[in-house]
């Protein structure tokens, strides 16, 4: 009766474990993503800051928009992908990868 006590209180122990493992990485991965959106936002205003500073001048300016452009294209691609993940139909696949395909090709062709 013991052996069996003790089975399922070392399974209980690894699931323990192993959640708190993968929330870790989880939070790792939010902590990540967070800084590179923060980063993203602050090329953005830097962007507009310049656009208002230097009127004349917006090769500077469009530099930092293309970056913040760049950082918050990425991050809403990394979200979509994770939600797409978690809910495994062909539908949402499908049109993931063709929104995703047409925001590289045509930022590319753009830029």
């Amino acid at each position: 009766m013991e052996d069996n006590e003790n089975k399922e209180q070392n399974q209980k122990e690894e699931t323990l474990a192993k959640k708190k493992k993968s929330n870790g990485v989880l939070n790792s991965f939010n902590t990540i993503l967070s800084f590179v959106a923060f980063i993203g936002i602050g090329c953005i205003a830097i962007s507009l800051l310049l656009t208002l500073i230097f009127d004349n001048n917006v090769k500077l300016s469009s530099a930092f928009s293309s970056i913040g452009e760049v950082i918050a294209y990425i991050i809403c691609i990394i979200l979509a992908f994770s939600w797409v993940r978690k809910h495994k139909t062909i539908p949402w696949i499908v049109c993931y990868v063709v929104f995703v395909v047409t925001i590289v090709v045509l930022f590319i062709l753009t830029v």
